[in-house]
């Protein structure tokens, strides 16, 4: 059985589990699969029915007639997981008390469409994070403690570590953590080696920070890791050579750096490393040199996209799937080209899909424009854009049901701003009891 919307028999299985208020331990009990997997194809089917959450999901599958009403209607909590169904699929006990239930139960879900598809916002449960600060998604929040750019920026339990760069026009350690739930900042200890240009990424529960340039803009081979918990910074293994301007991202455990600038030429050199073996290897090339790109995982594979070379500024898009590399296989695809040239952006990924933001490109609308990649339909959407232009070398992260953009140089002048975009809308559900 398939669907329009480009379900496999084993998604759309998936689905009517889903909708009969299956948890995905138990769907992968069911299937016979691992509750990863069940993750990995959640992810899939709320890409390619673009819905961000099991609610959205049922509404689809009775809208589309997958499954009827009566069988379908699961009980949401208020913290939003799925509880035990209201009618289970094959229950035979008496129904003369479900109809009222099911009336008010199907009024609910309706409603919840409606504020779910409707234009205007609905205020999010973040301290800071108002409707009143600005009109439709974006949202202006507590700006960082100094004006930065080339900072790197990542979310862990409620904060985001925004790290290094320049700030106050010279090359910072600097460890500014932003609290969401207070619209606050605070400082941790400070990166041994200042970088800019540089990236980091979580493992695990420790941040990974690789390369960057120092004050004197020559390229670091360095890897410092930072611990959250412990508010501390150690050292590992260095990466085989001096690296920045690069593309970066995690994945299964492994950290993966793109190409990138060694001081006089652009990298089409892959490195990989290996947080459990402190090692670092070489993977297949890229298929061309580049560096002030961006990269971040969707499933097993990462999207990297953009940048600039000896040739100027790069649009194309490519997907890297390292287990090919192992089976023999290119690692390598071509996907959709961004709407136009760019470097200098951030990207990060939220809910299935890619975001970018800020950059150089040709034109300044160019520049601006907030982009969406969707990687069902592998295509490149151009977002509501953002109050004022966000600049190069902008750190973002993702967090919740909102993208954070933080400073970046605009008009020649480091910014201090601090930017969310709402990018998906959450409608909790009361409890149904019987």
């Amino acid at each position: 059985m398939g669907v329009d919307n480009g379900l496999s028999e084993r998604e759309v299985e998936i689905l009517l589990l889903v909708a009969t208020g299956a948890s995905n331990k138990e769907i992968a009990t069911r299937l016979v699969i691992s509750p990863n997997t069940v993750k990995v194809h959640l992810r899939n089917i709320f890409t390619k029915i673009e819905v961000s959450s099991r609610t959205e999901a049922t509404l689809f599958a009775i809208r589309t007639g997958l499954i009827q009403p009566d069988r379908a209607i699961p009980l949401i909590s208020g913290d939003g997981n799925v509880e035990t169904p209201l009618v289970a699929a094959g229950d035979t006990r008496s129904t003369w008390w479900r109809l009222p239930i099911m009336i008010a139960a199907i009024a609910i879900l309706a409603l919840a469409a409606y504020l779910i598809f409707r234009p205007t916002t609905i205020p999010p449960d973040q301290t800071g994070l108002t409707a009143a600060n600005l009109p439709g998604r974006w949202h202006t929040l507590k700006e960082m403690p100094e004006s930065s750019s080339g900072m790197a920026a990542v979310s862990y339990e409620g904060r985001i570590f925004v790290i290094g760069g320049t700030r106050g026009g010279s090359v910072s350690g600097s460890v500014s953590a932003y609290d969401s739930g207070s619209d606050s900042w605070s400082e941790n200890a400070a990166k041994p080696t200042p970088v800019e240009a540089s990236g980091a990424v979580l493992i695990g529960e420790k941040i990974y920070m690789p390369g960057g340039q120092a004050q004197n803009r020559v390229p670091t081979a360095v890897l410092e890791i930072y611990d959250p918990r412990t508010d501390r910074w150690e050292t590992a293994a260095p990466m085989p050579k001096a690296l920045s301007r690069f593309a970066l991202a995690a994945l299964e455990g492994t950290l993966f750096v793109f190409g990138g600038w060694d001081g006089s030429d652009f990298s089409d050199a892959v490195y990989q490393y290996d947080a459990s073996e402190d090692t670092w290897h070489e993977r297949e090339p890229m298929p061309s040199t580049r560096a002030d790109s961006a990269a971040a995982v969707l499933g097993t594979k990462i999207i990297l996209t953009g940048g600039v070379n000896a040739n100027g500024l790069l649009k194309d898009t490519l997907a890297f799937f390292p287990q090919r590399e192992v089976d023999g296989e290119n690692a390598w695809e071509e996907r959709a080209d961004l709407p136009a040239s760019r470097s200098g952006f951030s990207l990060t990924e939220l809910a299935g899909s890619l975001y970018l933001a800020g950059g150089l490109a040709d034109s300044t609308d160019d520049a601006e424009a907030l982009l969406r990649y969707d990687d069902t339909e592998d295509r490149w959407e151009v977002l509501e854009p953002p109050p004022h232009l966000i600049g190069v070398m902008p750190g973002m992260a993702a967090q919740g049901n909102f993208v954070h953009i933080f400073g970046g140089v605009a008009d020649d002048q480091p910014q201090s701003s601090h930017l969310a975009y709402q990018a998906i809308y959450t409608v909790l559900i009361p409890a149904i009891s019987r």
